[in-house]
């Protein structure tokens, strides 16, 4: 009996220093949490450096027409003839359609004999004038004169106006859409609110690709940086061009600049609309504070990188530049040539984890 009392006294006073030992433990963790325990997980960091490269850029462009208008009537009149359809070619000049007007055909009729009437009237009286100036006032020589120049300008206006009765293409290109068929009653586009358009033409010859580049990548686009477009539905024709232009401003809702390439398409092989795949080589400026791409960390959709401050893991939103195969521009303040940024074991720790950072 006395043997199992002290077997039981034994096991308690084994629990009791297990727990003042794990109490104690405790204690030193909470006093100075920095400190590192045997058993925290190591992790490989490295340092920013300072480096140039050249970055390559891969962004999705639309291929979108030179130029393109919707023509409208410029005077009124019934469509008797319209010589163009979808997808006809048109030079700059070519005669798209022809309008009827009797109205303005009835007035130049009539202005046509005002005209000739008062021109008739004031050659005879300035002859008369010249060879018998006694004769004859020179008022009524005058008035006469005027008379003749503004029937000479009315006819003018009413002939201008005829002239828009045929309808011509402002540059060369296709016609992309029609909208009315012969019979049709137009109205002047320059005096009403809604008028009927008659067809859109686009120039597809250079094609115009669109590019929304994003913030990060903005900084480095100048007008002539070489690019090469493929276009997948083309069987991968690589096509090489420069920057045409670029807005220079970034826009408050997608953060991108718009920047333009024009391509030759003499051949008529893009289509506008089509979707492009643009390389873009971007020259860094020199001693670019970087880091490897292993070191970035997705999380929530963002970036990150994780960093060690005094052996605890700290999660940072890191702002990116320019990037290649290998390493990204590093624009974060905060991220200095002596910040230690995990690259080898971020999936093994957490933020606010103490870790054994080994520098590579």
């Amino acid at each position: 009996m006395k043997s199992l009392l002290n077997i039981k006294q034994g096991i308690f006073l084994l629990l009791v220093g297990f727990l003042f030992s794990a109490c104690k433990n405790e204690n030193q963790v909470k006093n100075n949490p920095n400190k590192k325990s045997d058993n925290a997980q190591t992790v490989a960091v490295e340092l920013p450096k300072n480096r140039s490269f050249t970055a390559e850029v891969l962004i999705t462009g639309t291929a979108k027409p030179n130029q393109v208008v919707t023509i409208y009537a410029m005077e009124s009149g019934v469509l008797s003839r319209i010589s163009k359809d979808i997808g006809d070619k048109v030079s700059k000049g070519e005669t798209i359609a022809v309008l009827k007007n009797p109205l303005l055909m009835q007035q130049q009729i009539k202005l046509i004999a005002e005209f000739e009437a008062k021109k008739t009237t004031y050659n005879r009286l300035k002859s008369v004038f010249e060879k018998t100036p006694a004769l004859t006032p020179i008022q009524f020589v005058e008035n006469a004169e005027a008379d003749f120049v503004v029937s000479k300008a009315s006819l003018n206006a009413i002939e201008n106006r005829i002239s828009f009765l045929t309808i011509k293409a402002p540059f060369s290109g296709i016609i992309s859409k029609r909208f009315v068929d012969n019979g049709a009653m137009l109205q002047n586009g320059l005096e009403e609110s809604n008028p009927k358009a008659i067809v859109e033409i686009q120039e597809v010859n250079p094609v115009r690709l669109s590019l929304p580049v994003p913030e990060s990548d903005a900084v480095a686009i100048k007008t002539g940086v070489a690019v090469q477009v493929t276009f997948p539905e083309l069987s991968g024709e690589i096509y090489k061009a420069t920057i045409s232009r670029s807005s220079g401003v970034l826009d408050s809702g997608s953060g991108t600049m718009q920047v333009e390439i024009d391509i030759d398409n003499s051949k008529g092989k893009i289509i506008t609309g089509m979707y492009a795949k643009v390389l873009l080589r971007l020259q860094s400026r020199e001693n670019i504070l970087s880091l490897p791409i292993v070191a970035k960390v997705n999380y929530k959709n963002e970036v990150f990188v994780l960093v060690v401050e005094n052996n605890v893991v700290k999660r940072i939103p890191v702002k990116m530049g320019l990037s290649d195969t290998e390493y990204f521009e590093v624009i974060n303040a905060e991220i200095t040539p002596k910040t230690q940024v995990i690259t080898n074991g971020k999936g093994l720790v957490n933020e606010g984890q103490i870790v054994a950072p080994i520098l590579k």
